[in-house]
């Protein structure tokens, strides 16, 4: 009976950032994107004009393959502490570094993404996000 109580009450992956904070809705986007295959969540995460832009990629798969230029069959996504930047932040906008880490097809695939949010209406939501094009990923 504990078994069952346990199943039904799971909690998302831990975030290692704080409720509400850019680097919380970063990481929650890709989380949406790569784990919960959520396009609908990640959208509402973001500006109106980049969930549409997500929107004209048709799925979540594409968004994530083509729009971001990562793939991943599971992924962890964590906030890049290392070095003294974790943030760049402004009264109304933020750049904050993503670490993924995760496998395809068998390889391990490790990837960096910049996410850059803004302020609207007392919530952060992703503007856009910097694909890395010397990342081992970009084509």
């Amino acid at each position: 009976m504990l078994f069952l109580l346990s199943a039904c009450s799971e909690e998302p992956p831990p975030v290692n950032a704080q409720w509400g904070t850019p680097e919380y809705i970063a990481s929650q986007f890709f989380i949406a994107l790569y784990n919960d295959k959520d396009l609908d969540k990640a959208k509402a995460l973001s500006t109106p004009e980049y969930a549409d832009l997500m929107e004209s990629y048709g799925n979540v798969r594409q968004v994530g393959r083509t729009m971001m230029n990562m793939s991943f069959d599971s992924v962890e996504v964590r906030v890049n502490r290392s070095g003294g930047n974790l943030r760049e932040q402004y009264e109304d906008s933020a750049d904050i570094a993503i670490l993924l880490t995760g496998q395809h097809d068998g390889k391990q695939v490790d990837e960096m993404r910049v996410v850059e949010l803004i302020q609207r209406k007392g919530r952060w939501v992703v503007q856009t996000v910097q694909v890395d094009k010397f990342s081992s990923s970009a084509r």
